[in-house]
């Protein structure tokens, strides 16, 4: 059985725990919280900071098949980085890629030095234009500027900080993750990003009736930016389709959170079973390649219930969840990952419908807000908010 050390309990850490448990692997979670989202999805908790590391922790890094940083703690992975050069540790992180993925300043310059198609950033292209931290990732700091003035006055008010302001693009956002090293790259499967009023991943749906040339086109970015950056491990693209054209949002060197799960179900495609086969001691398991005939209708969401209210949000509310638990058949979702509690007034779900066919999937999620209701005996206001255009 294949041994996995994810690093990391949140976001990131559910995502490559849940998939490892579908490849039926043996997983360690290693998080300095008691109580991370991802305690209950662990066949074994150790609570740990791993900057503050032991011998029995390099001991247990070093019996697993593959160890999979799933934070952006700069300290830890320059730790972990330090013990698998020093031990025999086979750490899933590239150091040098995510140095560039982690800058947008730098991945932008490095992008644009090789052609490959961007927003433009101030002063060029046309308002709006949206800005954000360089080094910050999903929605954090993110604010949309429609006045020339005020968006001078912020700029001038963060002189010497990192800060990208680049054309706000209207049209559909699609992602793609890439598993490999240079040479060898695998390229995943077409996922569609949905995002709230604040510009933070709400939903993400798979693609089976996608324009082929489109996801073509996406393949071909995904793969160049791999070889661009030399990746060695996993890496998620994020692109904007305008005018035919999908122009370059995102590049992360690590794995990201959504999606992933959403193309499991959709095609049968496991990233931590892919990771496993590329990175790991053992190579191939037995559960990698178990593709589906034809892609599947899935979506999955994020849902803050307060009270009577349901609102669908971005991944970000899930950071103040309690401890997740996996459930199936909740609230009209095929499965869930919540913190719900009969006794609790406000929690969150994370909510995975999965259909053969577009009105299956539609009739599915139609049916939540009124299965929400009966759960909690009392009729819901619900909510699904987009930004502003």
């Amino acid at each position: 059985m294949t041994k996995v050390c994810v690093i990391g309990g949140k976001l990131q850490g559910v995502e490559a725990l849940y998939l490892a448990n579908k490849a039926g692997m043996e997983t360690t979670l290693i998080d300095h919280s008691n109580s991370p989202l991802g305690k209950n999805f662990c066949g074994r908790f150790i609570c740990q900071d791993v900057v503050q590391y032991t011998t029995d922790l390099i001991k247990i890094l070093e019996e697993a098949d593959f160890v999979l940083p799933a934070l952006e703690d700069k300290e830890v992975l320059s730790v972990l980085a330090k013990l698998a050069e020093e031990h025999d540790i086979r750490l899933v992180y590239d150091r040098e890629a995510y140095a560039i993925t982690s800058s947008k300043q730098r991945s932008d310059a490095l992008m644009a030095e090789h052609g490959l198609p961007c927003p433009r950033h101030y002063p060029e292209g046309d308002f709006p234009y949206i800005v954000k931290p360089s080094s910050m990732s999903c929605s954090e700091g993110v604010e949309k500027f429609t006045d020339p003035e005020k968006l001078a006055s912020f700029l001038a008010a963060h002189q010497g900080e990192a800060w990208i302001a680049e054309e706000f693009l209207e049209g559909p956002s699609y992602s793609m993750e890439v598993i490999g090293v240079p040479g060898d790259y695998r390229a995943c499967f077409t996922t569609e990003i949905l995002m709230d009023k604040d510009y933070d991943c709400k939903r993400v749906l798979s693609c089976p009736d996608l324009d082929p040339a489109l996801k073509q086109q996406l393949k071909e970015e995904t793969l160049a930016l791999a070889e661009m950056v030399r990746l060695h491990g996993i890496m998620d693209v994020e692109v904007i389709e305008t005018d035919g054209v999908l122009r370059i949002l995102e590049i992360d060197a690590r794995i990201p959170s959504q999606t992933p799960i959403t193309v499991y179900h959709a095609t049968g495609l496991n990233m931590m079973a892919e990771l496993a086969e590329v990175f790991g001691r053992n190579g191939a398991t037995a559960k990698a390649k178990e593709l589906l005939e034809r892609e599947r209708y899935v979506s999955l969401e994020q849902i803050l219930v307060d009270g009577t209210v349901v609102r669908v949000l971005g991944e970000r509310v899930l950071a103040a969840a309690g401890t997740l638990s996996h459930r199936y058949g909740f609230c009209g979702a095929d499965e869930a990952l919540t913190d719900y509690e009969p006794a609790k007034d406000r929690w969150t779900a994370t909510l995975i419908c999965v259909a053969d066919s577009r009105a299956e999937l539609s009739a599915k999620r139609q049916r939540i807000p009124g299965e929400i209701s009966r759960l909690i005996g009392a009729d819901v206001d619900f909510y699904d908010e987009e930004p502003d255009h």
